[in-house]
This record gives structure tokens, sequence and C-alpha cells, in this order.
């Protein structure tokens, strides 16, 4: 009977003691997020950068300011270190838990089960919100839906400056002035 009601509870069916506690877990879930979101503003600078550096060599190097590519590179040298130290954390984070849920799945052992619940549960809820708002439930479908619009938007700007405009080698081509 003890059993049944342990199950019911929801703590004590899941076999076991806490290996990292629930402070290490909430810790290790906002040091996933910070982590993730570094990724993204990592990723956001090399594209800026990149940007800059493809538009300086399509330009030939002549026109525009003298300094920006050596900017620009700095800035694209430090977003890839940012990207490998932010994927490193990453990684060093989920790896405890992954080996949990490998252990679980392989061989049954059901005794830190409790400590991957709780790390699944916390790296849902947004920091600083709790996990029982309705803006933590539904900002993952906000978030990629607003990744998604804004794709979109952007490949169709691409394509409507291809349509509607030549592109600027051809109007050299065919410029009475250029051989």
């Amino acid at each position: 009977m003890s059993g049944q009601v342990g199950a019911a509870e929801g703590g004590a069916g899941l076999g076991g003691q806490w290996a990292f506690g629930q402070y290490v877990i909430r810790r290790n879930a906002a040091v996933l997020q910070i982590s993730s979101l570094m990724m993204i503003v990592f990723s956001g600078l090399m594209v800026v950068a990149a940007a800059l550096l493809i538009a300086r060599s399509r330009r030939g190097g002549q026109h525009g300011a003298p300094r920006t590519s050596p900017v620009a590179t700095i800035v694209a040298l430090a977003s890839a270190v940012g990207l490998l130290l932010s994927y490193a954390t990453i990684y060093l984070t989920y790896r405890p838990y992954w080996y949990i849920f490998q252990r679980a799945i392989l061989y049954g052992d059901r005794s830190q089960v409790r400590d991957l619940r709780d790390f699944l549960i916390a790296i849902r809820a947004l920091p600083g919100i709790g996990w029982g708002s309705s803006l933590s439930a539904n900002f993952p479908m906000y978030f990629w839906t607003g990744v998604t619009l804004l794709s979109v938007t952007g490949l169709l700007l691409i394509v409507l400056r291809h349509f509607l405009g030549q592109p600027r080698a051809n109007k050299l081509q065919h410029n009475p002035r250029v051989p």
C-alpha cells in the first residue's frame, strides 16, 4: 500500500534520491538557457560580420570605411570563440543527464530519474517566470513562429530584389563607358 501511495504522489515512484538536488538542477537549467541565448547572439554577430566582409569583398575593398574589414574580422573571430564556448557549456551541462537517461534506458536504473525529470521541467520554464504561467507555456511557439516569419520575410526580400532589380554586374556590362 505504501508503494502505491508513493507512486501516486509522483516523487517516490520515480526511484529515489536526489543525485544533484533542486538547487543544482535549477542552476544547470539556467546555465543551459543562458548559453543557448548566447549562441543566438553570437550567431547574429557572426552573420552581421560575414555580411560586412562579403559586401566589402564584392565591392573590391575600394569604397567604404577602411576600418570595416579589421573590425568585422575581429567580431567574426570573437563570435566564433563565443559560439564554441557556448556549445561546450551546453554539452557539459547536458552530459550528466544524458548518462542518467542512458542508464535508465539500457539498464533500467531508475535511481536518478527524478533529477532528469526535474531538469527537463526546469529547462522548459523561462528564467524568472513560474512554470504555471501562460507565457511560459506558449513562449516556445511564439518564439519559433517569430523566427519562421522573419526567415520567410528575409527570403521574400531577397527574391523581390532579385526579380525587380537587375543585379549590379549586368548594369555595368551594358554601360557604354565600360569597354
